[in-house]
């Protein structure tokens, strides 16, 4: 009876650790940013390396475009009182078209409107939803 117990133990153990649920920190964040974009109709091509994503996308003008985009910080903070979206999450990136830096002055960027839309520029915000255990942007 003692080596069934043995045997049932480890495997108990890895089965927790599979149904590890997410969290709301820096890893998480990154990877729906990533997955934000990557999943978009209009992206193809899409790769990462690091924190370099790179991918084809609207130009802005009705064309397609080389896009690189560099995440430069993210942070994840607390916010009080707010049991339904306990976390909010900030990236900041880079982002170049055809090898050219797309400025972004404050509240203002040159990104194409599809990118705005999906919730993603320069200067980004989600919140984590509990709930579901996943970033909303």
């Amino acid at each position: 009876m003692l080596g069934r117990w043995l045997l049932v133990t480890p495997l108990v153990g890895v089965v927790a650790l599979g149904c590890a649920q997410a969290q709301a920190d820096d890893e998480t964040l990154r990877a729906s940013f990533e997955e934000r974009i990557a999943t978009s109709s209009f992206v193809s091509d899409f790769v990462r390396e690091g924190d370099d994503l790179s991918f084809s996308g609207p130009d802005g003008e009705g064309g397609t475009a080389a896009w690189l985009v560099l995440i430069e910080t993210s942070l994840v903070e607390t916010v009080e009182f707010n049991d339904a979206n306990p976390f909010q999450g900030h990236i900041l990136s880079e982002w170049r078209k055809d090898g050219e830096v797309v400025e972004y002055l404050g509240t203002m960027t040159a990104l194409p409107r599809e990118f705005q839309d999906r919730g993603v520029a320069q200067e980004c915000w989600a919140n984590w939803v509990e709930s579901e255990r996943r970033w909303d942007w």
